[in-house]
């Protein structure tokens, strides 16, 4: 474990610093950067937590389905879903370019999916003992 903290680290930092960007780019109305910077965070999240269990993840796909595996241990329905969400985010976003309404659906899975990255990361704390999952 102690190996593996500075990549935790970089992770961390590189994760939050594109969730940081992903919530600038959606109040200037690029949306499209915003679900690609969305996806990189979440992604090094799951990483990070991995990393923290001892598990190296290599792919879109196992990093997904580890996050649902997560979201089943934790019994975190948005943790289970974040990268359905973020997949549906360019989509819902253009709709609502298109209506005029309905800001709150991007607000919300922005709200969403910056929950679940600051709760895996949470998780992935190499300073914090872990938590009982019962």
């Amino acid at each position: 474990m102690q190996l593996e903290r500075p990549k935790i680290l970089r992770y961390r930092s590189q994760s939050m610093r594109f969730l940081e960007d992903a919530v600038a780019q959606v109040r200037s109305g690029r949306w499209s950067r915003a679900e690609d910077l969305l996806w990189g965070s979440l992604t090094l999240a799951v990483k990070g937590v991995a990393l923290s269990r001892g598990l190296e993840l290599d792919g879109d796909e196992e990093v997904q389905d580890y996050a649902g595996y997560l979201g089943r241990e934790r019994r975190d329905r948005r943790m289970r879903e974040a990268f359905v969400r973020i997949a549906d985010f360019t989509q819902t976003a253009q709709h609502v370019r298109q209506s005029r309404y309905g800001a709150d659906r991007v607000a919300s899975m922005l709200e969403d999916v910056s929950a679940v990255v600051n709760r895996l990361w949470d998780l992935a704390s190499p300073d914090d003992p872990e938590e009982d999952p019962s």
